[in-house]
């Protein structure tokens, strides 16, 4: 799907509904406003095509840059433009893990007064620090789950066993075609399996808790997916199993609800599509128990640069974008994403299934600690899955690097 028929599909379905805003808004600006965002092209082009109808019924002559930026991109930038004191952008739009490293920086400008947060009845949570709201959700997720083509696997495997014969039974069929793969070194794709296992960051006092045995099992579980049942690839990325899961030359793969639209776009993924496209819960342990991925979603902040006009406008946009509801279902619904505020029923059967997903998650909380673990976890991760390092060690050396990493 091409960008320029993204924006002209979004301004035609939008014509076709009411589009009267949640908070009546009067004629305003004209404003000049700048997103940096992380949501990828084909999402920014639907918030352009949104923009384009706001600015036409409540703020003509409104302009809006997007500039698209990389998860790390995106955080480093904003904190180097911060240091500079000139450059930030008017908001920006991203995962809440930013969140608290910019709120440390005195980055950003609490939002409570800004906007009425009872409309996001959902997630709110990951993007408060201290009881103060730091970013508006556009969705509810962001979160990790089983996907699978249906024409290799006719069914989503319930538990690891499954998944483990469903992956063998794939590539002794047609050895070309990988079974399963995943974005192996990157721990967000890693503390699912932790949680799972029942360990988490921090203990209930607030101190990291990584030197455990839940820690130790899911580095043993996740080395023994690749060196005892050999069922992922040597080695493999987020391109790497994305890309190959496009194409079927993959048949199961972890990857999150950003990734729907442009799975269920047969232009962009000509294996997948509405027909092939498969989406479940995390498979189970033996014990019953399944691995858990961080849940939260994509949220918008405003930078304490932005002031005067372009808050202004900043806001009424947002406010706008979050919360009108044929908005949030072409923003939402229509990206293959869970919408934040109530009320926008979820029917297309995918979704369904990513809500499903959605409810076997933990609350990723936006404490800037966490830069701290992602850290610390990465190359040790690294040493389980290159065989390197054991389970045990890798889950001491995390603890004592997250410590030292927070010490300063």
């Amino acid at each position: 799907m091409k960008i320029k028929f993204v924006v002209l599909m979004v301004v035609a379905l939008l014509a076709l509904g009411s589009l009267s805003a949640v908070v009546a808004q009067d004629a305003m600006g004209p404003y000049t406003l700048v997103m940096w965002s992380q949501d990828g092209d084909t999402n920014n082009a639907v918030i352009a095509g949104l923009f384009e109808q706001w600015a036409a019924e409540f703020a003509p002559g409104s302009t809006l840059e997007i500039v698209q930026k990389e998860t790390e991109t995106l955080r480093n930038d904003l904190q180097t433009a911060g240091l500079a004191g000139s450059g930030l952008p008017d908001f920006f739009l991203g995962p809440n893990d930013a969140i608290g490293p910019l709120s440390d920086a005195g980055l950003l400008q609490p939002l409570d007064e800004l906007f009425d947060m009872s409309m996001y009845p959902f997630n709110l949570g990951a993007a408060q620090i201290a009881g103060v709201t730091l970013g508006v959700p556009t969705n509810a997720g962001n979160h990790l789950m089983l996907m699978y083509n249906k024409s290799l696997v006719e069914t989503a495997p319930d538990t690891w066993a499954d998944l483990i014969a469903a992956a063998n039974a794939v590539e002794e069929a047609d050895p070309e075609i990988q079974g399963f793969a995943y974005n192996l070194n990157e721990p967000f794709w890693f503390l699912p399996f932790v949680h799972g296992f029942g360990g988490s960051t921090f203990d209930e006092e607030g101190n990291f808790s990584m030197d455990t045995e839940a820690w130790v099992n899911a580095y043993q579980f996740v080395h023994d997916l690749k060196f005892v049942e050999e069922v992922v690839p040597a080695e493999c990325d987020y391109n790497c199993a994305s890309d190959a899961f496009k194409a079927g030359t993959t048949a199961i793969i972890l990857n999150g609800d950003w990734a729907i639209g442009e799975y269920l776009d047969t232009e962009v993924s000509p294996a997948l599509g509405p027909d092939n496209l498969g989406v479940a819960p995390w498979p189970a342990y033996e014990d019953g128990n399944r691995p858990q991925p961080f849940t939260a979603g994509k949220f918008i902040s405003i930078p304490v640069t932005t002031a005067d006009a372009q808050l202004e406008g900043t806001v009424a946009f947002v406010t706008w974008l979050t919360t009108d509801a044929a908005a949030v279902e072409v923003h939402a619904l229509g990206t293959g994403r869970l919408p934040a505020i109530a009320g926008i029923p979820v029917e297309d059967p995918i979704l369904q299934a990513s809500q499903a997903a959605l409810e076997t998650g933990v609350g990723m909380p936006a404490n800037p600690a966490l830069r701290c673990m992602w850290d610390s976890v990465r190359p040790n991760l690294e040493g389980v899955m290159s065989d390197a390092l054991d389970a045990a060690t890798a889950a001491s050396e995390s603890q004592i690097s997250a410590e030292l990493c927070l010490e300063g």
